[in-house]
């Protein structure tokens, strides 16, 4: 937990753009949404609880795949943004 607070302090200081939300953090991929899952799912193992270990990987598959899906086409959008860039510069 103390990874996902430092996650949102380095968030709040940032420019707070879409890239600034899922950046990584230590080598975490998107670590604002892999972060939490991992506190439940240690949470789960801690206290020995099943149905909250299988949740936490069923929440876990959903939440970090669409936040790689945002980052992957928050990625293609900004090369598309450099090329057009690059075009109308070279035009002038």
């Amino acid at each position: 937990m103390i990874l996902y607070e430092i996650y949102w302090i380095r968030y709040f200081k940032s420019n707070r753009t879409m890239k600034d939300m899922y950046s990584s953090l230590l080598g975490i991929p998107v670590a604002g949404a892999t972060l939490p899952v991992i506190a439940f799912l240690l949470l789960g193992i801690y206290g020995r609880n099943v149905f909250l270990i299988i949740a936490t990987i069923i929440l876990g598959i959903g939440h970090i795949g669409i936040h790689l899906n945002h980052k992957k086409k928050l990625n293609e959008l900004q090369f598309l943004e450099q090329i057009i860039f690059m075009s109308c510069s070279f035009l002038i």
